[in-house]
């Protein structure tokens, strides 16, 4: 399959091209593209590190699979070195050590103190009526995907101005086993308060306002948690 690699600002003047084209085999993910293309291209390998990636005019993670016909954007910092946090709503499995090794790529040596979280699916939950279940089989996310990144990148932002803490949240949707990573949340900061701080503030406030739901399914019933609902409930 063919797919298109599209530059721009820094990237486009070092390439001197604004598009490359790829042809990679059926089934091949971002990360294959970004691998064919430092041989296609090998004067951008040393800004790969620090690029966001979109996919079909969506921020993209590498695990994504690509289709025929695909642009894939590669985005320089924006101008000036402002933060802009790494924000993901995904349907593939966490890595919290990509993540926390993206966060240090997009910031150097700024950073003294990483703070990260992991939320992962347990095996036991209160029901609407709060009744405990110790059966739980598997849970199902679902979001309201555009709008739950916009929330994320402002709660990201918020953390940035509140203690200067650069901030990356990742949250998995769809059908997640028990012991599943469900959100991961990575906070760099100069000095190690501010990153505790930065990160709690992050997933606090992700359970109360970020439209992601999730259907728990046990032995003994199913159920969904609203959003910003039992958020101490919420993994």
């Amino acid at each position: 399959m063919k797919i298109q690699i599209l530059l721009f600002a820094s990237l486009k003047e070092a390439a001197q091209t604004s598009q490359i084209e790829l042809e990679l085999p059926a089934g091949s993910r971002v990360r294959d593209a970004l691998e064919l293309l430092k041989t296609r291209a090998p004067q951008l390998e040393k800004w790969l590190p620090h690029v966001r990636l979109a996919l079909r005019e969506e921020y993209a993670n590498p695990n994504d699979e690509l289709r025929e016909g695909d642009e894939l954007a590669l985005i320089p910092p924006v101008s000036g070195g402002n933060f802009e946090p790494l924000i993901e709503v995904v349907e593939t499995p966490l890595s919290l050590d990509e993540l926390r090794a993206r966060v240090a790529a997009q910031i150097g040596g700024k950073a003294g103190a990483f703070c990260t979280f992991l939320g992962v699916v347990r095996d036991h939950s209160r029901d609407e009526n709060g009744v405990l279940h110790d059966d739980i089989s598997f849970l199902e996310y679902e979001a309201y995907g555009a709008m739950a990144r916009r929330e994320m990148q402002k709660i990201a932002l918020e953390a940035h101005e509140k203690w200067g803490a650069f901030v990356a949240i990742s949250h998995r949707v769809g059908t997640l086993q028990i012991g599943e990573a469900s959100v991961a949340i990575v906070a760099a900061t100069p000095h190690r308060g501010e990153s505790f701080e930065a990160c709690r503030y992050a997933i606090e406030e992700l359970k109360i306002r970020v439209p992601i739901w999730k259907k728990e399914v046990a032995k003994s019933g199913v159920w969904w948690v609203e959003s910003g609902a039992n958020a101490s409930e919420k993994s």
